[in-house]
């Protein structure tokens, strides 16, 4: 048996067309009708019966495709086996993590457990907060670093990191030394409050800057880095983790508000796990270490 002939197969009871199924096998259409007849004359049944162009499953062939389903996925399956040995790898980690945090931490994190673990392949998936308990839950990853605690009988969410929010603008062009400093009122009466960037703290952070200023403008954009990118263009101001705007505030690229007696919350760092695997240890215990 010929592993082309099971992917030909397996592609054209998806698709139901053959020549769909050369387009997207980059074959040529009598490449996927012999391929197709290899296959019947090796099983002794028809697999696909014609209606003009169409072609569908005959019931020999539905009941087939699940195995020749499990045949493709085992011999894929292989292929990535090798190439990871093929690479030293001998185990695996796989990480879920919010898009704040991968841009941030995890780099930081991941270079430093691959130098003590050369043989473990990392897999990082990125998944919003809110899913990531999920992911972990369902097995798909082996523990995931969240903005938000997920709580289940079977998962645990475990804080390993807090940080002081700040409230950022565009930058008015002034020298540091010289400028005076811009408050969160002034702020607030130039620009737009760009809010919902980031999970968790925005109710608590609305209901503290009413205390000062009542009445403001909202902007809701659900991304952390499109709301960076906001406000480097003069398009609002926000709150937002020091991690995910260090380098731009380096840079000077935006510029902090003074706050005077508006108190912002602390966002934390959420480990969540369920069974942790030898290399979950592994890669918690060097991250708390550097934490």
């Amino acid at each position: 048996m010929n592993i082309q002939w099971i992917e030909t197969f397996v592609t054209a009871a998806h698709l139901q067309n053959f020549h769909q199924t050369a387009e997207r096998l980059y074959r040529s259409q009598p490449t996927v009708t012999v391929h197709i007849r290899q296959l019947e004359n090796l099983l002794g049944v028809p697999l696909f019966q014609k209606s003009g162009r169409a072609v569908t499953l005959t019931p020999y062939g539905r009941k087939y495709v699940k195995h020749a389903e499990q045949i493709l996925a085992s011999f894929e399956e292989g292929l990535v086996d090798m190439e990871r040995e093929r690479q030293g790898y001998y185990r695996q980690l796989r990480i879920a993590v919010s898009p704040q945090i991968a841009s941030s931490y995890l780099p930081y994190w991941v270079k430093m457990y691959t130098r003590a673990y050369p043989d473990t392949e990392v897999i990082v998936s990125v998944y919003e907060s809110v899913d990531i308990g999920e992911a972990v839950e369902s097995g798909k990853v082996d523990l995931g670093l969240s903005r938000q605690a997920y709580s289940s009988l079977h998962i645990t969410s475990e804080p390993v990191q807090k940080e002081r929010l700040r409230f950022v603008l565009p930058h008015d062009g002034g020298d540091e030394e010289t400028s005076l400093p811009v408050t969160v009122e002034e702020a607030l009466e130039r620009h737009v409050l760009i809010t919902d960037n980031h999970p968790g703290y925005w109710d608590t952070v609305i209901w503290a800057i009413k205390q000062r200023v009542p009445a403001f403008r909202q902007m809701r954009v659900s991304q952390v880095h499109v709301t960076k990118r906001f406000i480097e263009e003069g398009l609002g101001c926000s709150v937002l983790p020091l991690s995910s705007v260090r380098r731009e505030l380096a840079e000077g690229r935006i510029m902090e508000a003074e706050l005077g007696e508006l108190e912002l919350p602390f966002v934390c760092t959420y480990i969540v796990h369920g069974q942790k695997t030898e290399e979950a240890t592994e890669f918690l215990t060097i991250m708390k270490e550097r934490t």
